[in-house]
């Protein structure tokens, strides 16, 4: 039996070779005894387990899951083996409330923030002022966040979303198109890289940002760090985006981060993953 499952979504079943072989290839490149499997597939009925309708019995010692299935995870963590990243990773980091509660409760400098469904507009204004956020609590990849900038387009967007299902949060002017995403994989910083948009208000790579070196100083790597432990997170990245004087206030983290713009800067990702894996395995 393997003792690595590297787990993606069956959309990577399609035009290989792809970012899901290219982590197989690294496992065992690194002497890791892995295989590659689809997380869509796994079911579980009657504590028994099915890949592909066909039962399973033979588990790894470790998995690493490219997504954020909580269900795929519970059926590991019932079993006690060991899933990168674990269901509470990811429900806190899923739910960017969560997160911003955790991060409040650490006393991280962050984006002001309200949860409410039944705040009325002024009173938005009066603590954020204008433009304000919108922003879908369990996004990911820059979907689902809008720019309000008066009472119109606040009462459209009420119209066809579960405002519970947000977060309100301030525009800040000073990180239009730009954050910082610093990449953390168990207790070490890997590195940081500045993330722009030179024609839109996301950063995002998957919303046409472009990636460049930045330089941490020693108080937003221990923070980070910290928020990752408060996660629990094995790899994870933490976002920021850049307020009055630059100073980096807290946006969200991510349990599935992309890492195609460090693998651009030079960071050898897959490898730093799989190092970080094999060093646990060690022990299981």
């Amino acid at each position: 039996m393997e003792d690595l499952w590297i787990l993606y979504s069956i959309s990577f079943k399609e035009d290989m070779p792809n970012s899901a072989t290219r982590m197989l290839d690294e496992a065992i490149k690194n002497g890791i005894n892995a295989k590659l499997m689809f997380y869509d597939l796994f079911q579980e009925k009657d504590n028994k387990i099915y890949y592909d309708s066909k039962e399973i019995s033979d588990l790894p010692k470790l998995v690493l899951l490219r997504g954020n299935d909580i269900n795929v995870c519970e059926i590991f963590e019932k079993r006690g083996i060991k899933i990168i990243n674990s269901s509470y990773t990811i429900i806190n980091c899923c739910d960017k409330l969560k997160t911003h509660n955790i991060a409040n409760n650490l006393g991280i400098n962050q984006i002001k923030t309200i949860h409410s469904n039944i705040i009325k507009y002024d009173e938005i204004v009066d603590n954020l002022g204008l433009p304000f956020i919108l922003k879908y609590r369990f996004g990911k990849q820059g979907n689902n966040i809008y720019v309000i900038n008066n009472e119109k387009e606040y009462n459209d967007i009420l119209k066809t979303i579960n405002l519970d299902e947000y977060i309100i949060q301030e525009f800040i002017k000073t990180s239009y198109g730009k954050d910082v995403r610093v990449f953390i994989v168990g207790d070490k910083v890997i590195g940081a890289c500045e993330r722009k948009n030179e024609s839109g208000f996301m950063s995002n790579l998957a919303q046409g940002g472009l990636s460049y070196h930045f330089e941490l100083n020693d108080k937003i790597k221990e923070q980070s760090l910290r928020l990752s432990k408060e996660l629990k997170g094995d790899i994870i990245s933490v976002d920021y985006i850049f307020g009055d004087n630059n100073k980096l206030l807290f946006c969200e983290a991510n349990t599935n981060p992309g890492f195609a713009s460090f693998n651009y800067l030079g960071y050898p990702m897959r490898k730093i993953f799989m190092d970080y894996i094999k060093e646990l395995l060690r022990y299981i």
